[in-house]
């Protein structure tokens, strides 16, 4: 009798301690929206404790790492069922979402850019998340393909790699932005190339171009925040940097009139830039020190 009791108690409690640790193990690895807050936080809180030389690593283990998550949903059969049946439902999600995901490298972008003192740009660094946002880009909704893809533009742009840049702006799959920024961006980056080239009649052509851009009606509240340095640039200080580009290119190609043309725009577009960052302590100093050079 006892061997029978035992038989059947055995198998019961073995059958409840695995149910029970069932039931824990799927309350512990439950999705719901403070699980998944909770995850945000740490990864964070990582990264930003993270040696330049972990970010990559640690990114690529956030994207390669799934978590079974579970969850009990009513079974079709019992739909019309009075005592209702449940099912449970798994599969595997990555530990954080891909958009998540994506936001962080866009942040270790910034990072990886230094802050313009004593941080000096970590081109390695940003060519490993240039190549990790190709395999992370597919997976991400649109609205996380829009935003990566417009950060990596700016990756291009701090490696000096111009030509990806270019045919970036070119593929038109910067959606976030408009035809016209684009064509804009894209002369400001043919620019850069013709300077480096030493080919300063294309580089002015080009510049022109993107001047005219930053003087249309489609920039006039333009205002840029450099993530590095908090400094605030107006259209008008980014227009006057660029007429002294000319200028500079000008004298170094002997043509006194262009090159006096050329100051003459950016003395005027540096005197309004000033007049709307009076009240801005931060970005004026430098300002006022740029400006010295056309006489203001």
């Amino acid at each position: 009798m006892k061997k029978v009791i035992l038989l059947v108690i055995v198998p019961l409690v073995v059958i409840g301690l695995v149910g029970a640790g069932v039931v824990n193990w799927c309350w512990k690895n439950r999705d719901t929206a403070e699980t998944r807050r909770e995850a945000r936080k740490a990864v964070v809180k990582e990264l930003r404790e993270m040696p330049s030389e972990g970010v990559l690593p640690y990114l690529e283990n956030l994207f390669s790492t799934k978590t079974l998550h579970v969850w009990f949903v009513p079974s079709e059969d019992g739909q019309e069922c009075p005592c209702r049946f449940w099912t449970l439902r798994a599969a595997f999600q990555t530990r954080v979402p891909y958009d998540y995901i994506a936001q962080q490298t866009e942040n270790q972008i910034i990072r990886f850019a230094g802050n313009g003192k004593d941080k000096p740009l970590e081109a390695s660094r940003i060519k490993e998340l240039i190549a990790f946002s190709d395999k992370l880009l597919p997976l991400c909704s649109k609205d996380g393909f829009d935003s990566l893809t417009e950060r990596r533009l700016d990756a291009f742009f701090l490696i000096g790699d111009y030509d990806s840049a270019i045919a970036l702006l070119d593929s038109g799959k910067i959606k976030t932005r408009t035809p016209a920024w684009c064509k804009g961006t894209s002369a400001k980056l043919r620019a850069h190339k013709a300077m480096d080239a030493k080919d300063n009649k294309e580089a002015i052509k080009q510049l022109l171009v993107f001047i005219d851009f930053m003087l249309s009606d489609e920039q006039k509240d333009f205002e840029d925040c450099d993530p590095t340095t908090g400094i605030f640039y107006s259209r008008e200080w980014v227009v006057a940097r660029n007429y002294m580009r000319c200028f500079n290119m000008a004298t170094e190609m002997k043509d006194s009139a262009k090159a006096a043309e050329f100051k003459e725009l950016a003395k005027k577009n540096f005197a309004t830039a000033l007049k709307k960052a009076k009240d801005d302590q931060k970005s004026l100093p430098v300002l006022k020190e740029e400006a010295k050079s056309v006489g203001l």
